[in-house]
């Protein structure tokens, strides 16, 4: 099932990121520079290992994983975490556990033909970033 998943995407719409970029404690100054820049997203696949990448203007950053399997890595204020992503049809589950036990963010993207959709929760705070296929 992977041609569902891989491909180019571009940040088209979001809806309430602001409130989910506050809720896992970034302050004002980089919750506008995130909101003003337009990601671009690859993700392809070689052989079992999966890999997901992020363009943007001021930085690029990727990461690698097999589907299931947990692996570390850093979230949006730059804290250690433990990820796993699991598949369900045309959707992976992302849950990131902080190393310090603090805040889990999980996010489920659904893959459709001509778009991604990321829901992103924190607590009770839960945003929606759409990517359009390029």
């Amino acid at each position: 099932m992977s041609d569902v998943f891989s491909g180019n995407y571009k940040l088209s719409k979001s809806e309430n990121y602001d409130e989910f970029l506050s809720a896992i404690g970034l302050g004002m100054i980089k919750r506008v520079l995130l909101q003003s820049i337009s990601p671009v997203i690859t993700i392809n696949k070689d052989g079992d290992e999966w890999h997901m990448a992020a363009k943007t203007a001021l930085k690029n950053s990727g990461f690698k994983f097999q589907m299931g399997q947990e692996f570390d890595g850093t979230n949006f204020v730059d804290a250690k975490v433990i990820n796993i992503i699991t598949e369900d049809g045309n959707k992976w589950t992302q849950v990131q556990t902080p190393v310090d036990g603090k805040q889990v963010v999980t996010t489920v993207c659904e893959f459709g033909e001509k778009q991604l959709t990321a829901t992103m929760t924190v607590e009770n705070v839960t945003a929606v970033r759409i990517y359009e296929r390029l």
